[in-house]
């Protein structure tokens, strides 16, 4: 009987993209590699930690069951000045899944990377609590809480290897794939028009079915995004308030009100907010490595020419969630074209920032299949070539 082959995976962030990654992991089992090696970021981080836990199937069976309206009641909003988001709620949920879980127990070898904001440096969790690693790297700079310990600032590894192959570098495997989850399409493809025809219908057909139910998703993102507009214009409120005492006037009369009133009245300025836009894409910045990380010595992919800009086009509303998110998405997406040219993999897998919004945490059954079509387009390339 042939030997298996043995693969490594490069899991990159992408928030609700990254679902796609459990799409990939299935792919590759089925055609029968041997994953020995996983080192992810933020999304990838989550998914590959779950999978090297043995409780992928379980996470799978869960998010896929999850709407709009639940992965709401997953956010845990906090008035810190340093995230709007605790993701208190979201880790109870996976430490019911995997439990106390140690890195270094796994039967496979994770790396798990964040960033460190004092040392400007990326982090690899290779030991330690599983779960701990795992709420470092998907702290989104400003939208989730940083993690704090031993003299570090915590946040998602995508701010700095969006796409961490170089853990991998010394994994003694056959072949490294690399799933790109914040890669640049021209096109601007939906989830719908990436699918297989059959796949699409029916995924369709779902997103019909949630838009009919409660207003619709477009209402609920909405009231999302002026909730989380609200919480960063009132980030600077409230720190005006700890640092120097102040009470807020009460809207009526003028009456000054206590600290905790004012944050009560805060809370209830985010149902009646006004603000609109939509999150984006794009690509474009450079790397550094640590921990272990080979220096690259290649030269960067050449920057592609500028677009013109159209003077007659309509002025953008976009407020401050949107202008931060946008921001991130075009650096990871830059960081890593740097790393596939800098630590090429041998097979690239790439989920187009197009295909949903980076919290549309609700699309996973359609986002599960997108990621084993095209590891499955990418794979049969791949055996194409090493059979030819």
């Amino acid at each position: 009987m042939a030997k298996r082959k043995t693969i490594a995976l490069a899991l990159g962030s992408g928030g609700a993209r990254g679902y796609a990654h459990i799409g990939v992991i299935e792919e590759v089992l089925a055609r029968g590699y041997d994953i020995r090696a996983i080192s992810g970021c933020s999304m990838g981080a989550l998914v590959g930690g779950i999978h090297a836990a043995g409780k992928l199937d379980a996470y799978r069976d869960w998010v896929c069951e999850l709407d709009y309206f639940d992965v709401l009641r997953l956010v845990d909003v906090t008035w810190s000045p340093m995230g709007a988001i605790r993701a208190r709620r979201i880790m109870d949920e996976l430490e019911a899944l995997i439990g106390d879980t140690r890195i270094e127990d796994l039967p496979i070898a994770v790396t798990t990377v964040a960033t460190d904001l004092i040392a400007q440096k990326e982090v690899w969790f290779q030991s330690g609590n599983l779960l701990e690693a795992i709420r470092a790297s998907i702290a989104v700079p400003g939208v989730i809480t940083p993690v704090q310990r031993d003299r570090k600032v915590l946040v998602d590894g995508g701010l700095m290897n969006p796409l961490p192959i170089t853990p991998l570098v010394a994994a003694h495997v056959d072949l490294v794939l690399a799933v790109n989850a914040t890669a640049h399409s021209p096109r601007n493809q939906t989830l719908e028009q990436m699918l297989p025809p059959a796949d699409a219908a029916e995924e369709e057909a779902r997103e019909a079915a949630l838009e009919a139910r409660g207003g619709g998703f477009s209402d609920w993102l909405r009231g999302v995004r002026r909730g989380a507009e609200r919480i960063f214009s009132a980030e600077k409120e409230q720190a005006l308030e700890d640092q120097q005492g102040m009470a807020f006037a009460s809207p009526v009369g003028g009456v000054p009100l206590p600290p905790g009133d004012a944050s009560r009245l805060k809370f209830e300025a985010l149902k009646s907010s006004d603000a609109e836009p939509a999150l984006g894409e794009e690509a474009l910045a450079e790397p550094q490595a640590e921990t272990g990380a080979v220096t690259q010595g290649k030269q960067p992919p050449s920057a592609a020419e500028p677009e013109r800009v159209d003077d007659n086009a309509p002025e953008l509303a976009w407020g401050k969630l949107d202008m931060m998110m946008r921001s991130f998405d075009i650096t990871q997406a830059t960081l890593a074209k740097y790393k596939i040219a800098g630590y090429p993999p041998d097979i690239l897998v790439e989920i187009p920032k197009t295909v949903c919004g980076a919290y549309e945490f609700h699309r996973a059954a359609g986002l599960i299949k997108l990621g084993r079509h095209l590891a499955a387009e990418a794979l049969d390339r791949y055996e194409k070539g090493s059979d030819g």
